[in-house]
């Protein structure tokens, strides 16, 4: 019998998980890829394995964009990303990024912390400009829309950010009917 014939489709991703996709894939590309075919087989077993956390260094930019009631379209974020990325191909210490020898997911968000630090203020002035507003005003119903779907894009990646974040270790308390060591 077959049962490819009577698989599911599978769904389409939505719009909002597009560009964190193709980031991924990029993260992927360019950082878990090995120079022969064991390291390689290594290096995506640890892909998989820093999958959840490289996530979660990649929407870290949409949870900042939204505290600060910023809007941008999916391209936008996604060009921000692949420009950090690219900048830590370039200038990036692979020591500390190395998958094998280093947690990559961790360089990333505190690549993406540092640029938001230094260059949050400009990125801020971009997207909240006064030209844009008055665009937006001016603008008819149209764009409108995209402006929302563009907020609404953010509130998603946002949203899984939080959802990925991960759990902490809380200590417990003791129990003041034990007797303690000391």
């Amino acid at each position: 019998m077959n049962h490819a014939r009577h698989a599911l489709p599978r769904p389409s991703p939505l719009p909002s998980q597009q560009p964190l996709d193709t980031v991924l894939a990029e993260v992927r590309r360019r950082f878990y890829r090995g120079a022969d075919a064991h390291v390689d087989a290594v290096l995506q077993r640890a892909f998989f394995r820093d999958r959840r956390m490289i996530l979660y260094a990649l929407s870290w930019p949409a949870t900042w964009l939204r505290q600060r009631a910023l809007t941008c379209s999916p391209a936008r974020y996604h060009s921000l990303l692949i420009a950090r990325l690219e900048a830590i191909v370039l200038h990036g210490d692979s020591a500390r990024f190395a998958p094998l020898s280093a947690y990559f997911p961790t360089y990333l968000l505190a690549c993406l912390q540092d640029w938001f630090r230094h260059h949050g203020d400009e990125l801020y002035d971009e997207l909240k400009h006064l030209r844009n507003a008055i665009d937006k005003v001016l603008s008819s119903a149209p764009l409108a829309a995209q402006v929302q779907r563009d907020a609404q894009h953010l509130d998603v990646i946002a949203a899984a950010h939080k959802l990925i974040q991960p759990a902490r270790r809380r200590a417990g308390k003791s129990d003041p009917a034990q007797l303690s060591l000391f």
